[in-house]
């Protein structure tokens, strides 16, 4: 079975323990969130499994919801960093990685600011890192060529929409709140509707039925939204990382933000006018605003050459960069995307070896 899970697809492997194709379409979606392919492409089933594999509150394979939004997360985290001393500066985007004599010793800011460290710690993706961050002279040849390979584009589209009511679904009709809005919406009813999604996307940018899941935290946490009013994020699958033809993401999110729309609509009939507001994030806006190369939410694929001892590269799985002094915490290694904190955690153990007497005198 653990083969299997490395090297089939998410048809595949679920065609072997299930007969319904709802239940199949409700697994598949763990196969496709973040990863843009089909479900029936070799190794999609691995990415499925990876969406199962945590826990919340002792429940395994759940995922749960951060009360007071995601922000929530990064707030309490730089409460506990300010407790230890800890110096956060923000609006301050680093433009370089200092590197002298093969080593990392600090970055250079935007603003021409320097801040040299005896370790620099990068959370953002290994394509951010090695291809606009770090100069290609301070690397072997060999190595840019490995970071130019390194595959991102997640095919991910993100909508945040404000609504005056909850969706009213043709299939759980209502407009009070119900089990179903506080859960996880998969709009993708089969794995031939995920398939197609997909193919779409491939010819032509993207798809004509979108994938959709749609939750609405609203539901559970009454602080995001006025009473009586929601809030609702649509994470949607099968956008291409970079649109056929020259097109421009800033020409096409307008009618992309309409087609998700459309396609809720036609689940829940009163969804286009309950809409009060919504953000877009495009592919391209997801690399602009967060850094995500390719709008890739993983910061990378999650394909089996860029997985375990691959991520983010073979003979690099150790969270230690390739320069001395340099290490990565974020998606982009071990074990991979998701809120998590795994890739963290285990660079932290790392760093905190390199650092201890035994580390000092090997390193």
């Amino acid at each position: 079975d653990v083969m299997d899970l490395f090297v089939k697809s998410a048809r595949s492997f679920l065609d072997g323990w299930f007969e319904s194709e709802p239940v199949k379409a409700a697994f598949g979606f763990d196969a496709v969130v973040g990863n843009y392919a089909s479900p029936d492409t070799p190794g999609s089933a691995y990415v499925l499994l990876h969406h199962v594999f945590g826990e919340v509150n002792g429940k395994k394979g759940a995922w749960g919801h951060a009360i007071g939004g995601m922000g929530a997360i990064t707030q309490g985290m730089r409460g506990a960093c300010e407790d230890l001393g800890v110096q956060i500066d923000l609006d301050a985007p680093v433009a370089r990685v200092i590197v002298e004599n093969g080593r990392a010793v600090g970055v250079r800011l935007e603003n021409g600011e320097e801040i040299r460290a005896p370790r620099v710690i990068a959370n953002v993706g290994p394509k951010l890192l090695y291809d606009r961050l770090i100069d290609p002279a301070d690397l072997s040849p060999e190595f840019n060529r490995r970071a130019k390979a390194f595959k991102v584009g997640s095919g991910t589209f993100r909508m945040n929409v404000a609504l005056s009511e909850l969706p009213d679904f043709t299939c759980l009709p209502g407009k009070d709140v119900a089990e179903h809005h506080q859960s996880g919406i998969i709009i993708a009813p089969t794995l031939d509707y995920m398939d197609r999604a997909y193919i779409d996307a491939k010819r032509d940018g993207m798809s004509e039925r979108p994938i959709v899941e749609m939750l609405i935290p609203s539901t559970v946490d009454d602080s995001l939204a006025p009473k009586g009013q929601h809030v609702a994020s649509l994470f949607c699958q099968q956008f291409a990382p970079v649109l056929p033809d020259g097109r421009s993401w800033d020409d096409e999110r307008e009618a992309a933000a309409d087609r998700i729309i459309d396609t809720v609509t036609a689940y829940a009939p009163n969804f286009r006018a309950s809409v009060r507001g919504r953000q877009i994030l495009s592919p391209m806006d997801l690399e602009r605003t967060f850094g995500l190369m390719g709008g890739d939410i993983m910061h990378g694929n999650m394909s089996l050459d860029q997985l375990w001892a691959a991520r983010p590269f073979l003979g690099q799985a150790d969270y230690r960069g390739e320069l001395k002094g340099l290490y990565l915490c974020g998606a982009g290694t071990h074990p991979g995307g998701g809120v998590t904190g795994a890739p963290g955690h285990n660079a932290a153990k790392e760093i905190l070896a390199d650092g201890s007497w035994l580390g000092r005198l090997l390193g």
